[in-house]
């Protein structure tokens, strides 16, 4: 597993935003994908799951985009 790890960080060293951004739809896709598989009984269910993910997730990131945005230009490099 760890093994695993040091390959996603590099993986991540070495992508730059438009790999990134392939990586997010693709998992968009794959999301889409899923909730259209969940059967109609367990759909509040399904999303009882995810929206609290995604909000989770979300908001971090964001959080570090502002911060970075926010830093003088000096700071950056």
């Amino acid at each position: 597993m760890k093994k695993l790890f040091v390959l996603a960080d590099r993986y991540l060293q070495e992508s730059d935003w438009k790999t990134m951004a392939l990586l997010k739809f693709c998992l968009l896709g794959l999301g889409i994908t899923v909730g259209a598989l969940v059967p109609p009984r367990h759909k509040k269910t399904a999303v009882a799951l995810g929206l609290p993910l995604f909000f989770v997730t979300y908001l971090p990131l964001m959080a570090k985009l502002i911060h970075l945005a926010a830093q003088p230009e000096e700071e950056r490099k």
